[in-house]
């Protein structure tokens, strides 16, 4: 709620799930869907992922202009994206 008031985003409902593949999720109606283990992140990549979902409020796929807009709201935006998929793989079982 925080950031979303902070960067002028907008969202319907948040929900915390347990996910196997995902950080977190934005639906067309802008539902905003996070994984429960974002808890176990450091704070600026919980606040990456967070950012991340709130942006597809705006632009709902990974273009230029979604990463232009990552970079307004937040300095260093892809090594964020980068070092999440390098370095917090989550782990399921089929």
């Amino acid at each position: 709620k925080t950031l979303a008031k902070k960067h002028g985003f907008k969202y319907n409902k948040l929900r915390f799930k347990v996910m196997k593949t995902r950080w977190g999720s934005c639906t067309a109606k802008n539902n905003i869907n996070l994984n429960m283990l974002i808890t176990f992140l450091p704070k600026k990549l919980q606040d990456y992922v967070i950012l991340h979902e709130l942006a597809h409020t705006r632009i709902k796929n990974h273009s230029k202009s979604y990463w232009a807009l990552m970079d307004i709201i937040m300095d260093d935006a892809k090594w964020f994206h980068k070092d999440l998929k390098e370095q917090y793989v989550l782990i399921h079982e089929n």
